[in-house]
């Protein structure tokens, strides 16, 4: 077997921005992965909100990060044949148990703040590349996680467009005090993060 990380000792504390920088197949989503629980170690302890993952299932992984953890991805993994504002109602009707029309009230209302007022009833089809990755991040921070992991989240969009969800990413991450993981090529959005970690032939370290 091909071992991809080695010897990992990563420790990212609360309200902290970390970014993971690496070469195309370092790992660094295969690290994001066990960070979130989606993927288990072969050996190890991965600590998540406290809980070692180790001794859970995967429903009761799903459990823990239901409502506490949200995604951001570079492919922004909308369901596409919900509009807008189901996609993002869904965790809270999921996660939260809020019924649909409260679940529809603070969709609208974190759709409106990331500036997607006007296009709540459009489907992932008849939205550009920024607004679905902003839909994205309405989807992400509504239910105010205390965890958000970010896997290239501009790396599908132009360098205009990415400056522009980078900035509202940060803007959501203070206003709510999250913890930001995430993976990027983009020295520019590395270097906004609080702290760096390199993977480097499946050994990581912090850039000082």
């Amino acid at each position: 077997m091909l071992p991809i990380l080695q010897d990992v000792d990563l420790a990212v504390h609360r309200g902290e921005t970390a970014a993971l920088v690496g070469a195309s197949g370092s790992g660094k989503s295969t690290l994001l992965a066990l960070l979130a629980g989606l993927d288990q170690p072969s050996s190890g302890e991965v600590l998540l909100l406290n809980r070692s993952l180790g001794s859970l299932d995967e429903d009761a992984r799903a459990r823990l990060r239901r409502g506490r953890v949200g995604f951001v991805f570079q492919t922004f993994q909308l369901l596409p044949h919900l509009s807008a504002l189901e996609n993002v109602a869904m965790p809270l009707e999921i996660g939260e148990g809020l019924s649909s029309a409260q679940a529809r009230e603070r969709a609208t209302q974190m759709l409106g703040r990331v500036g997607l007022a006007e296009r709540l009833s459009h489907t992932p089809r008849t939205l550009s590349g920024g607004e679905q990755q902003r839909v994205a991040l309405a989807r992400a921070f509504v239910t105010q996680p205390e965890i958000v992991f970010a896997d290239e989240p501009t790396g599908s969009l132009d360098a205009a467009t990415g400056e522009r969800v980078m900035d509202l990413m940060f803007a959501l991450n203070t206003e709510q005090q999250a913890t930001l993981i995430l993976v990027t090529h983009d020295s520019r959005l590395a270097a906004r993060c609080k702290r760096r970690f390199r993977i480097d032939a499946g050994r990581v370290g912090e850039i000082s």
